[in-house]
């Protein structure tokens, strides 16, 4: 085994610590929604704080300890056969850490990085360990599916750049899907139509299409869909548009993404979304890379609401992800116990006998509506529409000490001391609470 010396004990740590080490922390926190540490001497730090030898197979850059901890260990070579040991601590998810396979991607991004900047003395831009460290991290997951990755880089520079533009002074939002190719882009199992187009329509660097191009596609019910080497053929309309407004979700994975298939589209001005078959979202939105697994959150979903059917779950996610994106201010309740509704509200309307399923697609428009209107929205432990414009009792709640600022987020966790509750705020954020507790941000 070759010489290796901890991060900390050489020159450089200085020049990483001083330069980079917070700006590789605040990125990689804000993309990964989790706690970062970076360890400068994870050889005996992994050791003796978690049981780990990363010399006994260094040929391993990530370990898992258990549901919420995951260890990489990245060791860049300096001179000779001598190598260089830094560590990151991934811990503490909102939801869930990101698979071993994702992780691995990041400590191949931290070895290029470190290799390179080494031979600078660390003199290299802010973002290299940033914003460009995230960008490329996406670039090479989302590739491995046989995509080219600097055809995956322009694409994304291409949708970064319309997300704000207009066409006769209005925003608009707009879509491609690439797909391996158009011949295996096959319509019967996605529930789609496919028209071709006149004259196929090759997307290039040097080449740039006018404003009325991209808005004919509104990255909703209709999408632009290349092949891998960006040749457009074709239009994609859904048999059957997406009721909801929500960047991700069952029905458009169901129905338009198969196994390495990727979506790029933009929302409302802000936001430019890549969504991958697998259920797997990359949002860039203020200068900041976010991602999200649909999969994960539905399954921490149903962690909390185990008499919830997958589709209603799936149900509950899209109507929470459509008051998202429109940014509706809402409360849904699943109280843990019917009898708490009475003393935990002080009014609250019922319309029907017999309760309506939240999974009932004959119903989104009414229950999209109850769940906007002021009040909160209650469902039953089967997820019933029990309630609505359901008003918190915060009579007898005790304010001292309290850290809460609005209204909106005493009632949610004030409610919570009963089941679970979903908080949207005006701003398009969201957020679950359990337990009397904020549990995680969605």
């Amino acid at each position: 085994m070759s010489e290796t010396v901890e991060l900390a004990d050489t020159p450089f740590f200085d020049h990483f610590s001083a330069r980079h080490g917070q700006t590789t922390k605040k990125f990689l926190e804000s993309f990964l929604q989790c706690k970062v540490s970076i360890v400068f001497s994870p050889a005996e730090d992994f050791r003796d704080n978690y049981d780990t030898n990363i010399f006994e197979t260094p040929e391993d850059a990530v370990y898992e300890v258990n549901e919420t901890t995951l260890l990489i260990a990245i060791h860049p070579p300096v001179y000779h056969d001598r190598k260089i040991s830094l560590g990151l601590v991934l811990q503490d998810p909102l939801i869930a850490l990101p698979s071993k396979e994702f992780a691995e991607i990041i400590a191949h991004q931290m070895l290029k990085r470190l290799k390179h900047a080494m031979l600078y003395n660390f003199d290299v831009d802010l973002q290299f360990f940033g914003k460009q460290l995230i960008l490329d991290t996406i670039v090479e997951y989302i590739s491995r599916g046989g995509f080219n990755k600097n055809t995956i880089k322009f694409v994304i520079d291409l949708f970064t750049s319309l997300r704000t533009m207009t066409f006769e002074n209005r925003l608009f939002n707009t879509g491609l899907i690439i797909t391996k190719s158009h011949r295996t882009y096959r319509t019967e199992s996605r529930k789609c139509r496919l028209i071709p187009l006149n004259e196929p329509i090759v997307l290039m660097p040097n080449l740039r299409y006018e404003n009325r191009f991209w808005y004919l596609a509104d990255g909703s019910s209709c999408f632009y869909v290349s092949d891998r080497n960006l040749k457009i053929n074709s239009m994609f309309f859904f048999d059957e548009p997406p009721s909801s407004t929500t960047s991700i979700s069952t029905n458009f994975l169901n129905k338009s993404l198969h196994e390495q298939d990727i979506a790029f589209r933009t929302i409302n001005g802000r936001e430019m979304v890549i969504v991958e078959a697998p259920g797997e979202e990359f949002t860039y939105s203020v200068g900041q890379w976010h991602f999200r697994d649909y999969n994960l959150i539905k399954r921490a979903m149903h962690g909390l609401l185990p008499h919830f059917t997958q589709l209603a779950i799936d149900a509950l996610l899209e109507l929470t992800w459509s008051l998202m994106a429109q940014r509706h201010g809402s409360l849904i309740w699943i109280p843990a116990k019917e009898e708490d509704i009475e003393p935990m509200t002080l009014r609250s309307t019922r319309l029907w006998e017999q309760d309506v399923t939240i999974d009932d697609e004959r119903y989104h428009g009414l229950i999209h509506r109850l769940a906007s209107s002021d009040g909160a929205l209650i469902l039953s432990q089967d997820s019933r529409i029990h309630r609505f414009a359901a008003i918190a009792n915060l009579s007898a709640l005790s304010y001292s000490g309290s850290m809460i600022t609005g209204s909106g987020e005493l009632a949610a966790q004030f409610l919570s001391r009963s089941g679970v509750v979903i908080k949207i705020s005006q701003d398009g954020s969201g957020s679950v609470y359990a337990d009397h507790k904020m549990r995680w941000k969605l």
